[in-house]
């Protein structure tokens, strides 16, 4: 049993050697090397830049002719993961997620394969988001995973420098996690709502606690490290 770490984007090398690292194999970049067999490998981890377009530079038929050309070569892979921003949501405006393509597809080529990623967020109120980004910092090797309702990605920028508030240089929070847990701590995310200033910019306001239009109550973040990036994806289903 192991698994194999793939990466596309120049921006995503580091990112997914340390990944590898962490679970003691190999990052390739997919790009410039073509599928080989590695001993006892049944899991293929994607990593790299994605939106309701394209995941690691690739449309969904990209995707999976990708997968299927590891698979050749592996015949042991029974589970594919994709980390990444985006794939599960439609970005605001789009018919389909990335992973909504790829799933319909699957049932008639892959149905033998496992496909996992970031689960579809939801808002403190249920209500299903459309927007969503994996930030990562490289010296604390930590990640944030950011999501909002609603067709403008305004609001997850915000939600994004709430967060990078606490971290330095403006804040003492090293990591998302540590951020995040200030946050918390403080009942921040309860205790504001999304506004706007002057310029139009999207600022954190203050609000009655658990106000209706708290930010907590209108978005969703998760946090973890580099050893726990893999806990958090779920089937796609």
């Amino acid at each position: 049993m192991g698994l194999i770490v793939l990466w596309a984007e120049a921006d995503h090398k580091n990112r997914a050697e340390l990944l590898a690292k962490t679970y003691g194999t190999t990052a390739y970049n997919i790009t410039d090397t073509e599928p080989v067999s590695v001993p006892n490998m049944d899991t293929l981890t994607f990593w790299g830049h994605g939106d309701a377009y394209k995941f690691c530079s690739m449309d969904e038929d990209e995707f999976l002719a990708m997968v299927l050309a590891w698979k050749k070569a592996n015949k042991q892979i029974s589970t594919v993961e994709m980390i990444s921003c985006n794939l599960r949501h439609r970005m605001g405006n789009q018919r389909e997620s990335f992973t909504a393509k790829v799933i319909a597809k699957i049932k008639r080529k892959h149905a033998d394969i496992r496909f996992k990623a970031l689960p579809v967020a939801r808002s403190g109120m249920g209500v299903t988001c459309e927007n969503s980004i994996l930030k990562w910092q490289p010296s604390s090797q930590t990640w944030a995973y950011c999501t909002t309702p609603g067709k403008e990605d305004r609001y997850m920028w915000a939600v994004c420098k709430m967060l990078e508030d606490r971290m330095p240089p403006r804040g003492d929070r090293d990591g998302y996690v540590r951020a995040y847990n200030q946050l918390l701590g403080e009942q921040f995310t309860l205790k504001h709502k999304f506004g706007k200033d002057k310029l139009g910019s999207i600022v954190m306001e203050p609000c009655s606690l658990s106000n209706m239009l708290c930010v907590a109550n209108n978005a969703h973040v998760s946090t973890g490290t580099i050893g726990t990036l893999r806990w958090s994806l779920v089937d796609i289903k």
